[in-house]
Protein backbone atom coordinates (compact mmCIF):
# COMPACT_ATOMS: atom_id res chain seq x y z
CA UNK A 1 0.00 0.00 0.00
CA UNK A 2 3.05 2.08 -0.43
CA UNK A 3 4.91 5.06 -1.99
CA UNK A 4 8.49 6.29 -1.88
CA UNK A 5 8.63 10.03 -1.41
CA UNK A 6 11.42 11.77 -3.25
CA UNK A 7 12.68 9.91 -6.33
CA UNK A 8 10.45 10.78 -9.27
CA UNK A 9 9.92 8.71 -12.39
CA UNK A 10 10.44 10.45 -15.67
CA UNK A 11 7.26 12.18 -16.77
CA UNK A 12 7.33 10.44 -20.11
CA UNK A 13 6.51 7.18 -18.33
CA UNK A 14 3.35 8.62 -16.79
CA UNK A 15 0.41 9.07 -19.11
CA UNK A 16 -3.27 8.37 -19.47
CA UNK A 17 -3.47 4.88 -20.96
CA UNK A 18 -4.35 4.56 -24.62
CA UNK A 19 -4.57 1.32 -26.47
CA UNK A 20 -1.97 0.98 -29.20
CA UNK A 21 -1.85 -2.80 -29.54
CA UNK A 22 0.11 -5.52 -27.78
CA UNK A 23 3.39 -3.60 -27.88
CA UNK A 24 2.41 -1.47 -24.88
CA UNK A 25 2.03 -2.49 -21.23
CA UNK A 26 -0.32 -0.24 -19.26
CA UNK A 27 0.68 -0.36 -15.60
CA UNK A 28 -1.26 1.13 -12.67
CA UNK A 29 0.83 1.39 -9.50
CA UNK A 30 1.29 3.40 -6.32
CA UNK A 31 3.11 6.67 -6.94
CA UNK A 32 6.92 6.38 -6.98
CA UNK A 33 6.93 2.62 -6.47
CA UNK A 34 9.24 1.31 -9.18
CA UNK A 35 12.60 2.61 -10.46
CA UNK A 36 12.74 4.03 -13.95
CA UNK A 37 15.86 1.93 -14.63
CA UNK A 38 13.89 -1.29 -14.12
CA UNK A 39 11.08 -0.14 -16.41
CA UNK A 40 13.61 0.80 -19.10
CA UNK A 41 15.36 -2.56 -18.74
CA UNK A 42 12.11 -4.41 -19.39
CA UNK A 43 11.31 -2.17 -22.36
CA UNK A 44 14.70 -3.00 -23.91
CA UNK A 45 14.46 -6.73 -23.25
CA UNK A 46 10.87 -7.13 -24.43
CA UNK A 47 10.96 -4.54 -27.19
CA UNK A 48 7.83 -2.85 -25.82
CA UNK A 49 6.75 0.37 -24.15
CA UNK A 50 5.52 0.67 -20.56
CA UNK A 51 2.97 3.39 -19.82
CA UNK A 52 2.69 4.03 -16.10
CA UNK A 53 -0.24 5.63 -14.30
CA UNK A 54 -0.34 6.08 -10.52
CA UNK A 55 -2.71 6.36 -7.58
CA UNK A 56 -2.38 7.76 -4.05
CA UNK A 57 -4.91 5.62 -2.15
CA UNK A 58 -6.45 2.14 -2.49
CA UNK A 59 -9.90 3.66 -2.59
CA UNK A 60 -8.91 5.83 -5.55
CA UNK A 61 -7.44 2.83 -7.36
CA UNK A 62 -10.55 0.70 -6.93
CA UNK A 63 -12.89 3.54 -7.88
CA UNK A 64 -10.86 4.14 -11.04
CA UNK A 65 -11.08 0.50 -12.10
CA UNK A 66 -14.80 0.20 -11.30
CA UNK A 67 -15.47 3.31 -13.36
CA UNK A 68 -14.19 1.48 -16.45
CA UNK A 69 -10.40 1.73 -16.26
CA UNK A 70 -10.19 -2.06 -15.82
CA UNK A 71 -10.41 -2.09 -19.63
CA UNK A 72 -7.39 0.19 -19.91
CA UNK A 73 -4.73 -1.42 -17.69
CA UNK A 74 -2.75 -4.59 -18.34
CA UNK A 75 -1.39 -4.87 -14.79
CA UNK A 76 -2.28 -3.29 -11.44
CA UNK A 77 -0.54 -3.25 -8.05
CA UNK A 78 -3.17 -3.60 -5.34
CA UNK A 79 -3.14 -3.90 -1.53
CA UNK A 80 -3.43 -7.47 -0.30
CA UNK A 81 -6.85 -7.03 1.31
CA UNK A 82 -8.32 -5.75 -1.97
CA UNK A 83 -7.38 -8.81 -4.04
CA UNK A 84 -10.31 -11.11 -3.19
CA UNK A 85 -12.75 -8.19 -3.17
CA UNK A 86 -11.66 -7.22 -6.68
CA UNK A 87 -11.98 -10.85 -7.77
CA UNK A 88 -15.51 -11.12 -6.34
CA UNK A 89 -16.50 -7.97 -8.19
CA UNK A 90 -15.39 -9.48 -11.48
CA UNK A 91 -12.44 -7.16 -12.03
CA UNK A 92 -9.64 -9.75 -12.08
CA UNK A 93 -8.60 -12.63 -14.29
CA UNK A 94 -7.62 -15.81 -12.40
CA UNK A 95 -3.86 -16.12 -12.28
CA UNK A 96 -2.36 -18.57 -14.81
CA UNK A 97 0.61 -19.71 -12.72
CA UNK A 98 1.88 -21.89 -15.56
CA UNK A 99 2.94 -18.72 -17.40
CA UNK A 100 5.26 -17.66 -14.58
CA UNK A 101 8.42 -19.75 -14.64
CA UNK A 102 10.03 -17.64 -11.89
CA UNK A 103 7.22 -18.12 -9.37
CA UNK A 104 9.40 -20.72 -7.63
CA UNK A 105 11.76 -17.89 -6.60
CA UNK A 106 9.21 -16.71 -4.03
CA UNK A 107 9.61 -17.41 -0.34
CA UNK A 108 7.30 -20.38 0.47
CA UNK A 109 5.11 -18.17 2.68
CA UNK A 110 4.29 -15.91 -0.26
CA UNK A 111 3.30 -18.84 -2.48
CA UNK A 112 0.26 -19.42 -0.28
CA UNK A 113 -0.48 -16.12 1.49
CA UNK A 114 -3.54 -15.64 3.71
CA UNK A 115 -4.93 -12.82 1.57
CA UNK A 116 -4.95 -14.95 -1.63
CA UNK A 117 -4.57 -18.68 -0.85
CA UNK A 118 -2.63 -20.52 -3.52
CA UNK A 119 -2.11 -17.28 -5.46
CA UNK A 120 -5.42 -17.64 -7.22
CA UNK A 121 -5.39 -14.05 -8.50
CA UNK A 122 -2.15 -12.28 -7.59
CA UNK A 123 1.64 -12.25 -7.51
CA UNK A 124 3.39 -10.62 -4.53
CA UNK A 125 5.20 -7.38 -5.37
CA UNK A 126 6.69 -6.01 -2.11
CA UNK A 127 5.85 -6.20 1.58
CA UNK A 128 6.30 -4.03 4.63
CA UNK A 129 4.74 -2.70 7.81
CA UNK A 130 2.73 0.32 8.91
CA UNK A 131 3.98 2.18 11.96
CA UNK A 132 4.85 5.53 13.47
CA UNK A 133 6.90 8.08 11.53
CA UNK A 134 8.25 11.10 13.36
CA UNK A 135 10.90 13.76 13.25
CA UNK A 136 13.14 13.20 16.22
CA UNK A 137 13.75 16.88 16.90
CA UNK A 138 10.05 17.78 16.92
CA UNK A 139 8.65 15.27 19.44
CA UNK A 140 8.63 15.76 23.19
CA UNK A 141 8.57 12.23 24.49
CA UNK A 142 8.69 8.56 23.42
CA UNK A 143 7.00 7.47 20.21
CA UNK A 144 6.23 3.81 20.81
CA UNK A 145 2.46 3.63 21.09
CA UNK A 146 -0.70 4.70 19.29
CA UNK A 147 -1.29 6.71 22.44
CA UNK A 148 0.62 9.55 20.75
CA UNK A 149 -2.57 10.00 18.68
CA UNK A 150 -5.30 8.78 20.98
CA UNK A 151 -4.30 9.82 24.53
CA UNK A 152 -4.04 13.60 25.04
CA UNK A 153 -1.67 13.05 27.97
CA UNK A 154 0.74 11.16 25.68
CA UNK A 155 0.65 13.52 22.72
CA UNK A 156 4.25 14.39 21.89
CA UNK A 157 3.67 16.94 19.15
CA UNK A 158 1.35 18.02 16.31
CA UNK A 159 0.24 14.94 14.40
CA UNK A 160 -1.43 14.01 11.15
CA UNK A 161 -3.94 11.22 10.66
CA UNK A 162 -3.19 8.97 7.71
CA UNK A 163 -5.90 9.33 5.08
CA UNK A 164 -6.31 5.57 4.61
CA UNK A 165 -9.42 3.96 6.07
CA UNK A 166 -8.33 0.48 7.10
CA UNK A 167 -4.91 1.46 8.45
CA UNK A 168 -6.20 4.37 10.52
CA UNK A 169 -9.24 2.58 11.91
CA UNK A 170 -6.96 -0.41 12.51
CA UNK A 171 -4.60 1.69 14.63
CA UNK A 172 -7.51 2.82 16.81
CA UNK A 173 -8.73 -0.76 17.16
CA UNK A 174 -5.30 -2.06 18.18
CA UNK A 175 -4.95 0.74 20.75
CA UNK A 176 -8.27 -0.40 22.23
CA UNK A 177 -7.12 -4.02 22.29
CA UNK A 178 -9.08 -5.31 19.28
CA UNK A 179 -8.03 -6.96 16.05
CA UNK A 180 -7.64 -4.71 13.02
CA UNK A 181 -10.15 -7.03 11.34
CA UNK A 182 -12.87 -7.03 13.98
CA UNK A 183 -16.48 -7.12 12.85
CA UNK A 184 -17.76 -6.18 16.30
CA UNK A 185 -20.00 -3.08 15.94
CA UNK A 186 -19.34 -2.07 19.55
CA UNK A 187 -15.57 -2.14 19.02
CA UNK A 188 -15.91 -0.12 15.83
CA UNK A 189 -18.11 2.42 17.60
CA UNK A 190 -15.40 2.89 20.25
CA UNK A 191 -12.78 3.27 17.53
CA UNK A 192 -14.95 5.88 15.81
CA UNK A 193 -15.24 8.01 18.95
CA UNK A 194 -11.50 7.70 19.54
CA UNK A 195 -10.76 8.86 16.00
CA UNK A 196 -13.19 11.77 16.17
CA UNK A 197 -11.51 12.98 19.35
CA UNK A 198 -8.06 12.54 17.78
CA UNK A 199 -9.16 14.39 14.65
CA UNK A 200 -10.04 17.44 16.73
CA UNK A 201 -6.53 17.53 18.20
CA UNK A 202 -4.75 16.71 14.92
CA UNK A 203 -3.50 19.00 12.17
CA UNK A 204 -5.62 17.12 9.63
CA UNK A 205 -5.60 14.12 7.34
CA UNK A 206 -2.94 13.41 4.73
CA UNK A 207 -1.99 10.67 2.31
CA UNK A 208 1.31 8.87 2.79
CA UNK A 209 3.42 11.12 0.56
CA UNK A 210 1.89 14.33 1.84
CA UNK A 211 2.17 13.26 5.48
CA UNK A 212 5.90 12.59 5.27
CA UNK A 213 6.54 15.74 3.30
CA UNK A 214 4.72 17.78 5.94
CA UNK A 215 6.70 16.13 8.72
CA UNK A 216 9.94 16.90 6.88
CA UNK A 217 8.78 20.50 6.40
CA UNK A 218 8.00 20.81 10.11
CA UNK A 219 4.24 21.27 9.66
CA UNK A 220 3.66 18.17 11.79
CA UNK A 221 5.82 16.02 14.04
CA UNK A 222 4.42 12.55 13.40
CA UNK A 223 1.96 10.35 11.52
CA UNK A 224 1.18 6.77 10.66
CA UNK A 225 3.38 5.79 7.71
CA UNK A 226 4.62 2.89 5.63
CA UNK A 227 8.06 1.52 6.50
CA UNK A 228 9.79 1.89 3.14
CA UNK A 229 8.53 5.42 2.62
CA UNK A 230 10.21 6.47 5.85
CA UNK A 231 13.49 4.78 4.93
CA UNK A 232 13.53 6.54 1.57
CA UNK A 233 12.73 9.89 3.15
CA UNK A 234 15.53 9.39 5.69
CA UNK A 235 17.99 9.64 2.84
CA UNK A 236 17.00 13.30 2.68
CA UNK A 237 16.65 13.98 6.41
CA UNK A 238 18.31 11.78 9.05
CA UNK A 239 16.05 13.24 11.75
CA UNK A 240 13.18 11.11 10.48
CA UNK A 241 12.50 7.96 12.52
CA UNK A 242 10.19 4.94 12.30
CA UNK A 243 8.84 2.70 15.05
CA UNK A 244 6.25 -0.02 15.36
CA UNK A 245 3.66 0.60 18.05
CA UNK A 246 3.90 -1.66 21.09
CA UNK A 247 0.21 -2.51 20.67
CA UNK A 248 1.05 -4.17 17.35
CA UNK A 249 0.05 -3.13 13.88
CA UNK A 250 -0.21 -4.26 10.30
CA UNK A 251 1.95 -6.33 8.04
CA UNK A 252 1.01 -6.04 4.41
CA UNK A 253 1.86 -7.21 0.92
CA UNK A 254 1.20 -5.31 -2.26
CA UNK A 255 0.31 -7.65 -5.10
CA UNK A 256 0.22 -7.58 -8.89
CA UNK A 257 -3.13 -8.45 -10.46
CA UNK A 258 -4.33 -8.73 -14.05
CA UNK A 259 -7.65 -7.00 -14.88
CA UNK A 260 -10.01 -9.43 -16.60
CA UNK A 261 -10.85 -6.97 -19.38
CA UNK A 262 -7.43 -5.34 -19.67
CA UNK A 263 -5.27 -5.15 -22.81
CA UNK A 264 -1.92 -6.85 -23.45
CA UNK A 265 -2.29 -9.57 -20.82
CA UNK A 266 0.62 -11.51 -22.28
CA UNK A 267 2.86 -8.53 -21.54
CA UNK A 268 1.48 -8.43 -17.99
CA UNK A 269 2.69 -11.99 -17.42
CA UNK A 270 6.06 -11.26 -19.00
CA UNK A 271 6.50 -8.24 -16.73
CA UNK A 272 5.49 -10.14 -13.59
CA UNK A 273 7.95 -12.92 -14.46
CA UNK A 274 10.61 -10.27 -15.10
CA UNK A 275 10.06 -8.82 -11.61
CA UNK A 276 10.32 -12.30 -10.06
CA UNK A 277 13.89 -12.67 -11.29
CA UNK A 278 16.20 -12.28 -8.26
CA UNK A 279 18.34 -9.47 -9.67
CA UNK A 280 15.26 -7.45 -10.64
CA UNK A 281 13.44 -8.12 -7.37
CA UNK A 282 16.55 -6.96 -5.51
CA UNK A 283 16.71 -3.75 -7.56
CA UNK A 284 13.03 -3.05 -6.87
CA UNK A 285 13.45 -3.62 -3.12
CA UNK A 286 16.65 -1.57 -2.88
CA UNK A 287 15.01 1.36 -4.64
CA UNK A 288 11.79 1.35 -2.61
CA UNK A 289 13.36 0.23 0.71
CA UNK A 290 10.61 -2.35 1.10
CA UNK A 291 11.10 -6.06 1.69
CA UNK A 292 11.01 -8.41 -1.29
CA UNK A 293 8.98 -11.64 -1.24
CA UNK A 294 11.51 -13.18 -3.65
CA UNK A 295 13.69 -15.34 -1.40
CA UNK A 296 16.45 -15.72 -3.98
CA UNK A 297 16.81 -11.93 -4.11
CA UNK A 298 17.76 -11.57 -0.44
CA UNK A 299 21.51 -12.27 -0.90
CA UNK A 300 21.61 -9.54 -3.55
CA UNK A 301 20.34 -6.80 -1.22
CA UNK A 302 22.76 -4.41 0.50
CA UNK A 303 23.91 -5.93 3.78
CA UNK A 304 22.64 -2.97 5.80
CA UNK A 305 19.17 -3.46 4.32
CA UNK A 306 19.13 -7.21 4.99
CA UNK A 307 19.98 -6.58 8.64
CA UNK A 308 17.63 -3.62 9.15
CA UNK A 309 14.73 -4.63 11.46
CA UNK A 310 12.64 -1.84 9.96
CA UNK A 311 12.76 -3.66 6.61
CA UNK A 312 12.73 -7.23 7.92
CA UNK A 313 11.15 -7.27 11.40
CA UNK A 314 12.37 -10.10 13.65
CA UNK A 315 10.01 -12.99 14.27
CA UNK A 316 9.01 -11.83 17.74
CA UNK A 317 7.91 -8.48 16.29
CA UNK A 318 6.11 -10.01 13.31
CA UNK A 319 4.12 -12.11 15.76
CA UNK A 320 2.35 -8.94 16.95
CA UNK A 321 1.44 -7.80 13.43
CA UNK A 322 -1.75 -8.63 11.52
CA UNK A 323 -2.69 -8.70 7.89
CA UNK A 324 -5.70 -6.58 6.99
CA UNK A 325 -8.26 -9.12 5.79
CA UNK A 326 -10.89 -8.93 3.11
CA UNK A 327 -14.07 -8.40 5.15
CA UNK A 328 -16.60 -9.07 2.43
CA UNK A 329 -19.94 -7.31 3.05
CA UNK A 330 -18.77 -6.32 6.54
CA UNK A 331 -16.54 -3.67 5.00
CA UNK A 332 -19.71 -1.54 5.15
CA UNK A 333 -19.14 -1.28 8.92
CA UNK A 334 -15.78 0.37 8.29
CA UNK A 335 -17.12 2.57 5.51
CA UNK A 336 -19.75 3.92 7.89
CA UNK A 337 -17.20 4.63 10.64
CA UNK A 338 -14.87 6.38 8.18
CA UNK A 339 -17.65 8.51 6.75
CA UNK A 340 -18.70 9.67 10.19
CA UNK A 341 -15.11 10.39 11.27
CA UNK A 342 -14.51 12.47 8.14
CA UNK A 343 -17.80 14.33 8.54
CA UNK A 344 -17.41 15.37 12.18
Amino acid sequence: MRKAVFLLLALLLTACPRRTGESTLYFLNWAEYIPETLVKKFEREAGVKVVLDTFESPEAMLAKLKAGADREFSLVVAPDYYVLQMAREGLLAPLDRGRLKNLANLDPFFRDPPYDPGLGYSVPYLWGTTGLAYRQDLVKGPVDSYGVFFDPARQVGPFLLLDEMRETIGAALRYLGYSVNTRDPEALEKAKELLIAAKKRSVGFAGGVEALNRILAGDAALSLAYSGDVLQARQEDKRLRYALAKEGGTLWTDAMVVPKRGPAQDLAYRFMDFLLRPENAAELATYTRYATPVAKALPLLPEAMRKDPTVFPPEEVRGKLEYLKDLGPDIALYDRVWTEVKAR
